[in-house]
């Protein structure tokens, strides 16, 4: 036990030590790629690519440091080595673009067509629509005859999306109709516990219209309605029947006949054997 608590007590105080160290590190790298760039608008692009190559031993998380040492070497015409500087910042982040349109000039260069078009079709396809990088990738796609493609791909993309969107909403619609058909329900069968057939029948009816996804419920629904409409049709009868007995103390007799056609139409018919 003593051991277990030690050992944890030494590993809380090694992150202390390290946590600080990184954050001194990261400071560092920031410094550095500040530096070189700095050389690199003077002209001094050795200095510059030794300062952006600093920072990322400093950080080698540091993407924009990769990119402007691919940027370094791209113009001091080491193709190759630009060419792995952009590839490591797309792998540390996918979703930074620079290097994208880095890559597209330097396949280019390299006159390969087929490398150059992914690049910018990727550029093109993940850019900021109205963009000028995106705006860019474009005009190269056109050149390299393959923009129509990227167009074509784009508006797949974008089909998915607005049938993903329009699957989201209706799967929205359809939660809310549940629910309200749930409410309306439980509304119902408080109604009908405590007698109130109408108001119960009016519910049901709500759930029954909404027609949710859950067929059970409105099966539920439409079995409590029907019952409902007995209770409320039995109802109706007694008070027909009590106004049929206070007309026939007062001798109304016309009024008592009308009272008692009127019980007897809400009366079901009883099925014959």
């Amino acid at each position: 036990m003593l051991k277990t608590f030690l050992s944890i007590c030494i590993l809380i105080s090694c992150l202390f030590l390290v946590f600080p160290v990184y954050g001194v590190m990261e400071e560092e790298a920031l410094s550095y790629r500040q530096e070189g760039y700095e050389l690199q608008t003077r002209g001094d692009l050795k200095g510059a690519l030794s300062s952006y190559l600093k920072a990322t031993q400093m950080n080698p998380f540091y993407k924009e440091a990769y990119n402007d040492a691919g940027v370094v070497y791209e113009t001091m015409g080491d193709l190759d080595r630009a060419e792995v500087m952009y590839l490591k910042a797309i792998e540390i982040d996918p979703n930074y673009l620079a290097p994208y349109s880095n890559l597209g000039f330097l396949y280019e260069k390299r006159n390969q067509p087929l490398k150059a078009t992914h690049y910018w079709k990727k550029r093109y396809l993940m850019g900021k629509k109205g963009g000028y990088w995106r705006q860019k990738a474009r005009e190269h796609l056109i050149k390299l005859g393959t923009y129509p493609q990227a167009r074509q791909e784009e508006l797949a993309e974008e089909a998915e999306v607005f049938s993903r969107n329009m699957a989201v909403l209706k799967e929205e619609e359809r939660l809310r109709v549940l629910q309200e058909a749930k409410m309306h329900f439980e509304a119902g069968l408080q109604a009908f516990s405590s007698g109130l057939y109408k108001e119960a029948i009016k519910e049901f009816e709500a759930v029954v219209l909404l027609q949710p996804s859950d067929e059970t419920l409105i099966a539920e629904a439409t079995k409590y309605q029907n019952t409902a409409r007995e209770g409320a049709a039995r109802e109706e009868i007694k008070a027909h029947l009590n106004n049929s007995l206070s007309y026939l103390d007062r001798k109304d007799y016309l009024s008592l006949m009308q009272e008692l056609r009127k019980a007897l139409t809400l009366v079901p018919e009883v099925p014959r054997e």
